[in-house]
C-alpha cells in the first residue's frame, strides 16, 4: 500500500510539474502587443486621464512588459469620432460616452435627474449594476466588448451670464445640447431654447453668442474649457455623464485569455477607484471656478424648491424611453432613486 501511495504521489507531482512547465512555456510565447487606449474629452491632468495611465502601467507590469499602451486624450477628436474609431479597430480601447445616434437605447444612460446626490450616484453606477448589465447586453451590436460603467461626472448648467434658476428666467436663453434626443427633451422642459452644437465647438459658440450656456459638463470641463468665456455654474446635477469602458470586439476576441483577464481586472480597479474619488474632484474644480471669479450656485442647498420644479418637469422625458428600456428595468431604476 505504501509503495502504491508513494507511486501515486509521484505521478501527481509529475503531472503538476508538466502543467506548470507547459503554462510557463505558453506564457513565454505570449505576443507583444501595443494597445491604443483613448478618451476624447477630459484634460490630461484630470482624474479620468490619470487613472487610465495607471491602468495601463499596471497591465504592462503584470504582463512583464509584453502589453504596452499608447494613450490618447482630447487630441484624437470628438467623442462621436472616437466611438467609430473603436468600433472599427483604429483604437483598441475607449473610455467614452455612448453615441445614441448609433443605438437609441443608450438614451436611457442620460435620463435627466437620474440621481440627486453623490451617494445615489455611487449606487446607481456601481460595478455589476443595471448599466453594466445593459452594456454587456447591447454593446456587441456596435462591435464592442463592454468592460464596465464609468461615471465621468455629474453634469450641471453652465452660463455665460447671470444665474438662471426658474423656467420663467430660462425663456429665450439658448442652451447647447449634445446631439441626443433626451437632452433636447429635458432642457426644453426646463424652459430653455436648445441648440445642438458639437462639443469641440461649444467654447467658441459661447464666446461668440451662438449659445448662452450649455449642459453636458461638470466643473472640470467648465474650468478647463470655459473659464474665460463664461462666468456662472448652476449646480443642478441634471444628468450623469455615464461613459463606458469598451474594447473593439474583434480585437478583444483575438487577445490571449491571460491578457484579457489582466486587462479586465485592472479596468475594474480603476472604475471603482474613480467612482469613489470623482466627487472630491468635482468639489475641487467648483472651488477653482469660484477663485477664478465665477458665481457657483448650489441649487440643492440654496434653491431646493426651484430645483424640484426643474427635476419634476425634466423627468417627464423618462416616459419616452420606457418602451426602449422596458418597464421592468425602468421600474428598477426608479426604485433605486426613490421614485
Amino acid at each position: 500500500m505504501g509503495l502504491k501511495r508513494n507511486g501515486l504521489v509521484g505521478v501527481l507531482v509529475l503531472v503538476v510539474a508538466i502543467i506548470f512547465l507547459a503554462f510557463a512555456c505558453y506564457a513565454g510565447d505570449l505576443p507583444k502587443i501595443k494597445l491604443k487606449v483613448a478618451q476624447a474629452m477630459m484634460p490630461k491632468d484630470s482624474l479620468t486621464h490619470k487613472l487610465i495611465v495607471e491602468m495601463c502601467q499596471n497591465v504592462t507590469k503584470r504582463t512583464d512588459g509584453k502589453v504596452t499602451c499608447r494613450i490618447f486624450g482630447p487630441e484624437i477628436g470628438d467623442w462621436t469620432e472616437l466611438e467609430r474609431m473603436t468600433m472599427k479597430g483604429a483604437v483598441d480601447m475607449q473610455f467614452n460616452a455612448w453615441d445614441t445616434s448609433l443605438d437609441q437605447r443608450w438614451n436611457v444612460a442620460y435620463l435627466p435627474f437620474l440621481v440627486s446626490t453623490w451617494g445615489e450616484a455611487r449606487k446607481v453606477y456601481a460595478p455589476n449594476g443595471l448599466f453594466d448589465k445593459l452594456g454587456k447586453r447591447w454593446a456587441a451590436k456596435a462591435g464592442l466588448c463592454y468592460m464596465g460603467t464609468w461615471l465621468n461626472n455629474l453634469g450641471s448648467l453652465g452660463l455665460k451670464g447671470k444665474p438662471i434658476i426658474t423656467p420663467e428666467e430660462a425663456k429665450g436663453v439658448k442652451i447647447r445640447c449634445p446631439p441626443m434626443d433626451i437632452f433636447k427633451c429635458y432642457v426644453e422642459k426646463m424652459g430653455f431654447t436648445t441648440v445642438t452644437i458639437p462639443w469641440a465647438e461649444t467654447p467658441t459658440a459661447i464666446s461668440t453668442g451662438v449659445a448662452d450656456g450649455w449642459v453636458g459638463s461638470g466643473a472640470v470641463y467648465m474650468y478647463n474649457l470655459f473659464r474665460d468665456v463664461a462666468k456662472t455654474m448652476v449646480v443642478t446635477y441634471d444628468f450623469g455623464e455615464m461613459w463606458s469602458v469598451s474594447f473593439c470586439l474583434k480585437k478583444w476576441k483575438k487577445l490571449p485569455e491571460q491578457y484579457k483577464k489582466i486587462i479586465q481586472e485592472e479596468t475594474n480597479k480603476i472604475i471603482l477607484k474613480h467612482l469613489n474619488l470623482v466627487e472630491a474632484e468635482e468639489m475641487e474644480y467648483q472651488e477653482k471656478l469660484r477663485r477664478h471669479g465665477w458665481t457657483v450656485v448650489n441649487m440643492a442647498k440654496d434653491h431646493p424648491k426651484e430645483l424640484e420644479v426643474w427635476r419634476t418637469r425634466a423627468r417627464q422625458c423618462w416616459d419616452l424611453y420606457t418602451p426602449v428600456l422596458g418597464e421592468k428595468a425602468m421600474n428598477e431604476l426608479k426604485r433605486m432613486v426613490g421614485m
